[in-house]
């Protein structure tokens, strides 16, 4: 049995700043009355209090209303006061006496700091387990010593995982000891150790016999003939690239050949447009000499008609106007002999001019060609070097590099090999003791399985005897029941918890018999871990549509009822009603009406310190 829990009393301050209490101290203690009277609601706020909230209990207004909740209880000896403000974000433990400690913790551990949840497990002495995905906190916990309204007739320990039950109940059953432990995390440690140089191991000599690989000796030889081709390769490339190195001169010596041509051509095209250029210049000022001599001839030209009426005009004397019969001023036809000799001279210096021109043109245009010759004639010699020199020569050296660089990497292979071959040596000699030392901590384990199988199976089996007996207390016709020690699951008669009819009273009676057995064992079995505490909420009796018969009802609130084995033992439950008076003696009774709720109609505190 796990350390002696009892809650004795539950303290609230209301929105009237009134303390009131509701006294729980007693071996079985019952909350009674119809639904929405708050017997559910009494239950949960037990665990409200602890620090669970939504998903693990249900928020009910009337405990989230209260400004502050106080539940006193003893653990171990010690007498506890554990306190939580809605408003607050923090659980807060009080050892009741004086000196006692003080601690604070948050409802959701944060960083690795432990939570409310994880003190109350502690104060139980319920180490915080994990495995297989599956972890042991105090909502897991409650759900072995709690039977929700909402869960009890529809999930198997209100919604517990199979890996959840697993790791619970072999936790609380003391199926999960530090030695055990150990020597699991022993094994575990050996299985590594040995699997790392195991694996590499393995994997060496599988590849060694896919690719055939030779023995050591033969592997030396054929490193040294290959190290003396890569010598030879070297050697060989070394002069192809001496070779090369003259062909690129001459290479090199083209292309600035091929340059300078080019540049030369570009010149010559630039002068001989330039020569064109000037020869059309020449040629157009040649034009407008000829043209300006062609109007002075004309204007000196004697007149034969008037410029007025076009009528022929008369004769007139020498050195007369040949319009007006005017005598002529002696200096104008000198005038005009000037001015033909001056555009006589412009036209012979022009034509001197556009012919000099179209000389210097067409000289320009031979050079032009002839640069042009030349550039097509160097480019031709760097084509045909490339073509018969430069490129033979630059892809025979490449092929040697690339020899080089093919026997470099067989030789690179041929050293890996050797060093497995080494490291296979060395692997061998180092995997062997690693399993050995596997091997001898495996035997370790399963000895101490055996032996937790062996006080395993006794404890499942007095689990399963506890609950045949309060199944035929219950169903007096029930022929078997038992607890499935691969899932922790009930069977009763013939039918397994997950095929009974959903939301039925099968249901409700496989997990009011699961607990009560699971009680059972914690009192005959002295080193579990098994909380001596039971909550269960359980809304079928009294209820008009229940599935259960009222004989049926009787006898499982019975069974519950006479749970408590001695004053070490607590039983907290939620119904509509108890049988009668003579059955349920000896119960502390919480009646509870419509009118007379469990909150807002409690008693007023008798305590000082509240």
């Amino acid at each position: 049995m796990g350390p002696l829990i009892s809650i004795t009393k539950l303290r609230f301050l209301l929105q009237d700043d009134i303390w009131r209490e509701r006294r729980l101290s007693a071996p079985v203690c019952a909350v009674t009355g119809p639904i929405g009277s708050g017997t559910s609601t009494a239950l949960e706020c037990l665990f409200y209090v602890l620090g669970l909230s939504k998903g693990d209990v249900a928020e009910m207004p009337p405990m989230t209303a209260c400004k502050e909740l106080h539940l006193l209880c003893i653990i171990s000896g010690v007498p506890w006061t554990i306190t939580r403000a809605p408003a607050s974000g923090n659980v807060v433990f009080r050892e009741a006496r004086d000196g006692g400690i003080v601690k604070p913790f948050p409802l959701t551990g944060r960083s690795g700091k432990p939570c409310a949840g994880d003190f109350v497990l502690e104060l139980l002495g319920i180490p915080r387990a994990q495995r297989s995905g599956a972890r042991l906190g105090l909502p897991q916990l409650m759900r072995a010593m709690y039977l929700q309204e909402g869960t009890i007739s529809t999930h198997l320990f209100g919604g517990l995982s199979t890996e959840e039950r697993k790791l619970v109940f072999d936790v609380l059953l003391g199926l999960r000891d530090e030695e055990l432990t150990r020597l699991e995390d022993a094994y575990t440690e050996a299985d590594r150790a040995h699997a790392a140089p195991s694996r590499l191991l393995s994997q060496l000599t599988k590849r060694r016999a896919e690719r055939g690989l030779d023995h050591p000796d033969l592997v030396l030889a054929e490193q040294s003939r290959k190290q003396d081709e890569l010598e030879t390769a070297r050697k060989t490339a070394q002069d192809y690239q001496e070779q090369l190195s003259d062909i690129a001169a001459q290479r090199g010596r083209l292309e600035l050949a091929v340059g300078q041509a080019r540049q030369q051509e570009k010149t010559a095209r630039k002068a001989a447009e330039k020569a064109q250029q000037e020869a059309e210049q020449a040629a157009t000022e040649l034009a407008g000499a000829r043209g300006y001599l062609r109007g002075l001839k004309h204007r000196a030209a004697r007149r034969t008609h008037c410029s007025e009426c076009r009528q022929e005009l008369p004769a007139r004397p020498a050195g007369h106007c040949c319009q007006c019969g005017q005598p002529l001023a002696d200096s104008e036809g000198g005038m005009r002999q000037d001015e033909l000799d001056e555009a006589q001279a412009r036209i012979d210096l022009a034509a001197l001019t556009a012919s000099q021109r179209r000389g210097h043109y067409a000289h320009a245009v031979q050079l032009a060609r002839q640069a042009e010759e030349k550039t097509q004639q160097t480019e031709a010699d760097l084509a045909r070097h490339e073509r018969d020199q430069w490129k033979p020569h630059h892809q025979r050296t490449l092929d040697a590099e690339n020899r080089i660089n093919y026997l470099a990497g067989e030789i690179a292979q041929l050293q890996e090999r050797l060093k497995e071959i080494q490291l296979l040596i060395d692997l061998t000699a180092q995997v062997e003791p690693l399993k050995q030392a596997r091997t001898k901590a495996r035997e370790a384990l399963d000895a101490a399985r055996r032996e937790r199988d062996t006080r395993r199976k006794d404890r499942i089996l007095l689990w399963s005897q506890h609950l045949l007996k309060h199944a035929r207390a219950i169903l007096p016709g029930v022929d078997q029941a038992h607890i499935d020690p691969d899932s922790y699951t009930t069977v009763i008669g013939h039918k397994r918890f997950d095929i009974c009819s959903v939301a039925g009273g099968e249901r409700i009676l496989h997990n009011v018999c699961a607990l009560l057995a699971l009680q059972d064992v914690a009192h005959e079995v002295p080193d579990t871990l098994i909380p001596p505490l039971l909550v269960i909420d359980c809304p079928g009796y009294g209820s008009e549509t229940n599935d259960l018969d009222r004989t049926t009802a009787t006898r499982l609130i019975t069974q519950i009822l006479g749970q408590a084995h001695d004053d070490r033992t607590q039983t907290l439950l939620a119904a509509q009603s108890l049988p009668a008076q003579d059955t349920a003696t000896g119960v502390r009774r919480i009646p509870l009406t419509h009118e007379h709720r469990f909150f807002d109609h409690a008693p007023h505190s008798t305590d000082q310190g509240a």
